[in-house]
């Protein structure tokens, strides 16, 4: 009877040890095909970035060191937009670890960087927001009540006296 019951434990243990290697696998699957499809749309939007300053930058007229900066933009983002279809997230992580390995200083600069700036973006956002919500609430048109333990002041209007 013990030993029946010890078997029966192991097999229980057993097929729940299969059924969560399915489900990690399972999941890994999913994140991974999310991942690239996210990647897949990222780069679809750079790619359309680069087009459109591109368009930008042909209906500009004359050579202008402004145009040519656009350009070079457009060709960087398309150059960025051609890596991430090929390498995909797994790809720019291996070689942001391997540019962090290389250039440890530099890459904790360019990380102390990004963080200010994405600070000031979602400060600026908040602002902006919450300038957004106040612009859209009613104001409120009645006097405030005086602090307590001051008197009321009321004004009264003066009628003239009938004798």
């Amino acid at each position: 009877m013990v030993g029946s019951a010890a078997e029966q434990a192991k097999t229980v243990a057993g097929e729940a040890r299969q059924q969560a290697e399915s489900a990690v696998r399972d999941l890994r699957r999913r994140v991974r095909d999310e991942g690239r499809g996210q990647t897949e749309r990222l780069a679809g939007t750079v790619r359309q970035w680069a087009d459109d300053l591109e368009g930008m930058a042909q209906s500009a007229s004359g050579d202008s060191p402004a145009r040519s900066a656009v350009v070079q933009v457009a060709n960087r983002g398309r150059r960025a937009a051609d890596y991430l279809e090929q390498h995909g997230v797994d790809g720019l992580m291996g070689d942001l670890q391997g540019f962090a390995r290389r250039r440890p200083g530099a890459f904790l600069g360019g990380a102390v960087l990004a963080g200010l700036v994405a600070g000031r973006l979602m400060k600026a956002g908040k602002a902006a927001h919450s300038g957004e919500s106040e612009a859209r609430q009613v104001p409120d048109t009645a006097e405030p009540a005086p602090p307590v333990g001051e008197p009321v002041r009321t004004e009264m209007q003066e009628y003239p006296r009938v004798v």
